[in-house]
């Protein structure tokens, strides 16, 4: 062979490298070194910092506003979210105690009794001795009446006609709540002394049948009795309706407008995955600190609560409750913006991200080897898509995250978890990238039946 030809065969190979290269670097996710070329401007930086600022503040604002619209609007989330407080022990010794205390004061219950054994004591038939000890029994036997009316209303409260009662109750009172929640009140849920209440008139007459049928007669002479029973209370309840009106209004906004100032910030930014990677970080930072703030919360709002209200433990439940879904949606945003950034900083076309990219690559390729896979039609398929491939893996997943009316922090792993085991799937039945000239020397040796 003639030196030019050797000087050719030499520039064509560096050529054909040079090609698996980009190629190579196009399907990792990168861009070609000048495709930033031209991104200049003084004003992009501010811009960028200012949009993902604002995005970033969009993103609690959107969790708390959606959680507010579902309350309102949705009558099946607000019993969902009430409806497991009906099987909490501390709701149920609260409205236990409340319900006892009730059914004891109307009855007159201590009254009554040392009435009754007075009027004993004055009967012939008493012993003498007898006579003046029976008033002394009026406070041991009112004890055991009211232990009595207890055990019975405890009865009643854990039965499961009680939490059927529970959230039928509710479910009727959403109207109601509703009003309650952006300023008005009225019917069976209402606000006084800044409190919301629920309307237990219902148990008590549950609890009445049932001492009745426990051979109580003197409890047939309770009157018709208005109680509520108080699920939330705070001074400031006038500006957490305004709060919550407001957020009702916006919540179908903020999402919206979250995106597209975090997308306009990639699309302005001079280096987008390195945008994406930080605004994915402040996306999840975001949440952490909205999930501070609700712990935070917590010990504020319970200090204000007066005990003789509602009892602390029970308050906590109730809270832990209300704000059970804001917890949950702001895991799974947590978990999807720490998912981008990683896939972000693996994508990068250089440094510790293409290092573990090229890594990761090359462990498959020597998993393809040791298997024995050959290459047949379904991994020239996939080799010749492997792009679509992989973003319909991509879009698959957001698409099942998508259709979750709220998506959890797990449901939000698992989710990933799948795109990423099809991503490794997809690269492991393309293989690695090949010249032309390589992929013909093998479909000259292998014969495609053989293959995958």
């Amino acid at each position: 062979m003639t030196e030019p030809d050797n000087e050719v065969t030499q520039l064509r190979a560096e050529v054909a490298a040079l090609r698996g290269q980009l190629a190579e670097q196009s399907e990792g996710g990168g861009s070609p070194p000048s495709s930033d070329a031209g991104r200049t401007g003084w004003w992009r930086t501010p811009l960028v910092a200012v949009l993902v600022l604002l995005g970033t503040l969009m993103a609690p604002l959107s969790v708390v506003a959606t959680w507010a619209h579902d309350e309102i609007g949705d009558t099946d989330r607000y019993v969902e979210t009430v409806g497991p407080l009906a099987s909490e022990p501390a709701v149920q010794a609260a409205i236990t105690d409340l319900v006892t205390e009730t059914i004891v004061t109307r009855l007159n219950l201590e009254q009554v009794t040392e009435d009754a054994l007075t009027a004993l004591s004055q009967q012939s038939f008493v012993p003498p001795r007898a006579e003046p000890l029976l008033p002394a029994l009026s406070t041991p036997l009112t004890n055991a009446v009211e232990n009595f009316v207890h055990d019975t209303v405890a009865r009643v409260v854990r039965s499961d006609a009680f939490a059927d009662a529970w959230v039928a109750a509710n479910r009727e009172a959403h109207a109601q709540a509703v009003a309650v929640l952006t300023g008005e009140s009225s019917g069976a849920v209402e606000t006084s002394d800044n409190a919301v209440s629920i309307n237990i008139a219902p148990f008590i007459e549950a609890s009445k049948e049932l001492l009745v049928d426990r051979g109580f007669e003197l409890a047939s002479r309770i009157p018709t009795v208005d109680a509520s029973f108080v699920l939330f209370q705070s001074a400031d309840i006038g500006k957490a309706q305004r709060w919550f009106s407001w957020l009702d209004t916006l919540a179908r906004v903020l999402p919206i407008l979250g995106l597209i100032l975090l997308a306009t910030a990639v699309m302005v930014a001079r280096d987008r995955r390195r945008t994406v990677i930080t605004a994915s970080l402040a996306v999840a930072v975001s949440m952490l600190l909205l999930g501070l703030t609700l712990n935070l919360v917590r010990p504020v709002y319970l200090d204000a609560v007066p005990t003789d209200v509602l009892p602390v433990d029970a308050a906590a439940v109730i809270y832990d409750q209300l704000v059970e879904f804001v917890r949950t949606a702001l895991r799974a945003i947590l978990v999807v913006a720490l998912a981008i950034a990683i896939a972000a900083f693996l994508l990068a076309p250089t440094g510790a991200g293409a290092a573990i990219r090229t890594g990761a690559a090359g462990g498959l390729a020597s998993l393809r080897a040791k298997s024995g896979v050959r290459r047949g039609p379904v991994s020239t398929f996939v080799s010749t898509y492997r792009t679509f491939a992989r973003v319909l893996v991509v879009a698959l997943g957001a698409l099942v995250y998508i259709s979750l009316d709220h998506p959890t922090g797990g449901s939000a792993l698992v989710i990933v978890i799948l795109v990423v085991l099809g991503i490794v799937v997809v690269e492991f039945l393309a293989g690695p990238r090949r010249t032309d000239e390589q992929a013909s020397d093998d479909s000259a040796d292998v014969p495609p039946a053989a293959g995958v």
